[in-house]
């Protein structure tokens, strides 16, 4: 353990067991000047950590819920912004492609688990 002298310019090296729990005067072996030590403890600074206020699940749901929702407006404005912005046909082309492999995916999954639909 390393301690300080009360002027704080020296310091000096003492083991553990020579600075009781209760502390002890000490000198400076340098300047004389005399001063109360007490051992310094490690504190473990434990403290509880408090659950995060949305959990995985809730989070997941409601990014699931948001995406859902902007897809059926695009899907409800399909016609309308096809008309009008003809970029968006090869966003609702992929949208359908991407739609008919999932069910496929889903189909082949239910197959392989031997449930019946």
């Amino acid at each position: 353990m390393i301690i300080t002298c009360k002027c704080g310019k020296y310091r000096f090296e003492v083991s553990k067991n020579e600075i009781p729990e209760e502390g002890r005067n000490v000198q400076c072996g340098v300047c004389n000047e005399t001063w109360f030590q007490t051992p310094y403890v490690k504190k473990n600074k434990i403290t509880e950590v408090s659950p995060p206020s949305f959990s995985l699940i809730k989070t997941a749901f409601y990014l699931l819920l948001f995406i859902l929702t902007a897809a059926g407006i695009m899907n409800m404005l399909k016609d309308y912004l096809i008309t009008n912005v003809p970029e968006t046909t090869n966003y609702y082309l992929f949208v359908q492609h991407m739609v008919e492999q999932i069910f496929k995916n889903i189909s082949n999954l239910l197959i392989f688990l031997g449930i019946q639909y």
